[in-house]
């Protein structure tokens, strides 16, 4: 027989997202993905971080202009840093995707591009290297992107930068003021960058370590749980026919039994019962997981009228994992009692990688304020889910999302 740690044990290994304390998974990790509030919570930082890298060109212009010696290559080295800036505000949103492989590389290719021209605008002008500002503007950069980038990544990045920048200081050495050997040049030159760029690379990892560490262990509890309770579930659904059987069922025969004739009218009552019956056994087997989920969830809420109709005819919800489960249940549970939705719709379908999920909500308190509701399931869902997308309506609501490797 499976004993309930064999099953937790099972349960635990279906579970998504690297849950996992060891160092390669936290190095790989993003904070976004595997806690998503926590990265909500950091965004005002990032903005903050952001601000600054934005507000130090500005500064040097207005400090040191005399050493700007191509002013069209800093104004264009300025703009870069302010996209920059605007396309990591834009992509942290509830509303966007998470972060992609190929969004990160281009901040870092941009990054490189805003490295070069500081040094062009400024080239020939440039005594003192240590006050270079486009390597300290490119660290803060990096390090806002500590919550967002995987740890490796941002490591990589940061070394490939570092490097980018010391060479480019050693093309100014000619021109500075001090006298000091060419390696010194490099090391004041890309310092700046380094230290940011390497500390936002050890946040990113130890924060991740300890995420996953958590989680591991919550799952585990969770998994233990959620195997204990199969016998109640189960005794709740056997309870329910029992309940069935002796409203209807042994009325009926302890009738028959103490009659003496049978009536045509018994017969007719016998074979209404039996259909009756078959119809509802053929029914609890043919629905599926998705349609169950529903009908649970349209019952917390009894004293309104919600009607639930999932769409998944392959029964793709049954075979999804209990952590993807978990987050279905998450924003069924928000549709019903925060959104106060009078219709819900949840459609599900196989996809090569996974599943694709879409959610369709009726309020009648209007689509805008259903998604301010709902804006932190819709951070936990972004950090979850791959190509996540919400739309509203005047009086609806719709999210999709997909599950994937």
């Amino acid at each position: 027989m499976t004993t309930h740690s064999t099953l937790a044990r099972r349960e635990l290994a279906r579970f998504p997202w690297g849950i996992s304390a060891r160092g390669l998974r936290a190095g790989r990790a993003t904070t976004e993905r595997i806690d998503p509030l926590s990265a909500v919570a950091a965004r005002p930082v990032t903005g903050g971080i952001l601000a600054l890298a934005v507000v130090l060109p500005v500064l040097t212009l207005l400090s040191r202009g005399s050493e700007v010696t191509w002013l069209a290559g800093f104004v264009l080295a300025t703009v870069l840093v302010i996209a920059t800036a605007a396309i990591i505000l834009d992509r942290t949103r509830a509303h966007r995707s998470v972060f992609s492989v190929a969004w990160g590389l281009l901040i870092y290719l941009v990054l490189g591009a805003v490295l070069a021209l500081a040094v062009a605008s400024t080239y020939g002008a440039n005594l003192l290297l240590r006050d270079d500002w486009a390597p300290l503007v490119a660290g803060l950069i990096l390090l806002s992107l500590a919550p967002y980038r995987p740890a490796l990544e941002l490591a990589t990045a940061t070394a490939s930068l570092t490097a980018v920048s010391a060479l480019l200081a050693l093309l100014q050495a000619p021109f500075a003021a001090s006298p000091v050997p060419l390696a010194t040049f490099a090391v004041a030159g890309s310092s700046s960058l380094a230290c940011l760029g390497f500390a936002s690379a050890a946040y990113a990892f130890s924060v991740n370590g300890s995420i996953l560490t958590w989680l591991e262990q919550a799952w585990r509890s969770a998994a233990a749980t959620a195997v204990e309770q199969r016998g109640g579930v189960a005794r709740s659904v056997q309870q329910q026919r029992v309940s069935l059987v002796n409203r209807k069922v042994v009325p009926f025969f302890t009738r028959i039994g103490a009659a003496e004739t049978f009536a045509p009218e018994d017969r007719e009552e016998a074979r209404e019962l039996a259909q009756s019956i078959r119809a509802l056994l053929v029914a609890d087997v043919q629905r599926g997981w998705a349609q169950s989920l529903l009908d649970e969830l349209c019952s917390r809420a009894p004293e309104a009228t919600v009607s639930g109709i999932a769409d998944d005819p392959d029964d793709v919800g049954r075979g999804l994992t209990t952590a993807q489960r978990t987050l279905l249940r998450a924003i069924g549970m928000q549709a019903v009692e925060r959104v106060e939705a009078s219709a819900i719709g949840l459609r599900i379908r196989a996809t090569a990688t996974g599943a694709s999920v879409r959610w369709s909500l009726t309020t009648p308190t209007g689509g805008s304020r259903a998604v301010r509701v709902l804006n932190p399931t819709l951070h936990l869902v972004r950090g979850l889910t791959l190509r996540s997308r919400v739309e509203a309506q005047a009086d609806s609501v719709t999210l999709e999302f997909e599950y994937g490797h």
